[in-house]
């Protein structure tokens, strides 16, 4: 009797434990997801992934940067860095490619 008590009080802790990971686990992705900088590509909020970049000049958070990429079928060039709690709104001509890298479209 003693055994079958202990067992069903260690298999409790077990799912609490497990309830408590799924819990902490949520609010880790919820972070996750709150720190991305967003940007304006076609009405969608998330980032541009270029198609095709050429002449690398730098890095920015062991991403590359390169002065120009192609991005849906438009040359682009690089202008600045994006910075997590910027939260102004990308202009028109402008698209953020992760993981911050501001673009506007140019004419190559």
């Amino acid at each position: 009797m003693d055994f079958l008590l202990i067992e069903l009080i260690l298999w409790g802790g077990l799912l609490f434990l497990f309830w408590a990971l799924k819990d902490g686990l949520e609010q880790v992705e919820s972070d996750i997801k709150s720190s991305r900088v967003p940007t304006k590509l076609d009405g969608h909020s998330e980032y541009a992934l270029p198609e095709a970049v050429s002449d690398r000049i730098g890095t920015y958070r062991d991403k590359p940067i390169f002065r120009y990429a192609i991005i849906k079928g438009r040359d682009y060039q690089y202008d600045r860095i994006r910075f997590v709690d910027d939260h102004s709104r990308l202009k028109e001509n402008e698209c953020c490619v992760e993981p911050g890298l501001v673009y506007v479209k140019c004419d190559v």
